[in-house]
């Protein structure tokens, strides 16, 4: 998978809208789709960021960058640091870090977390 397809943005759709089972669903496909070796880093930084989301990790990177302006404003920075680091040829697991990069890149065009809005809200 070398760009995100839209099974991935879906799930993160699906997550931060709050369709949690729909987000897991999505989730086991992708770990199925991403099974060899060399994408098993993919599915761990997705997973991550799900285990994070649904066990509200606030202190978590992926809560950071919707509550914290200075990871907002450096995210397209942010991004191309895990780009580089995914294309370095010393870099373990570098579908781990292709997974954030695509993650700081899709940002903008996912929804507001659902808990952010509850949170608010509360």
């Amino acid at each position: 998978m070398s760009k995100p397809d839209k099974t991935v943005k879906k799930f993160f759709v699906m997550l931060f809208s709050g369709k949690i089972s729909e987000a897991e669903k999505i989730l086991e496909r992708l770990k199925k789709s991403l099974s060899d070796e060399k994408e098993k880093g993919y599915y761990d930084a997705l997973y991550g960021i799900y285990y994070a989301y649904v066990n509200d990790d606030y202190e978590s990177f992926v809560y950071k960058l919707w509550t914290n302006q200075d990871f907002r404003k450096q995210r397209k920075k942010l991004a191309e640091e895990f780009r580089k680091m995914a294309e370095s040829p010393f870099t373990i697991n570098p579908s781990f870090y292709r997974a954030w990069s695509d993650f700081l890149n899709m940002l903008p065009e996912l929804p507001q977390p659902h808990k952010l809005s509850q949170k608010e809200s509360s």
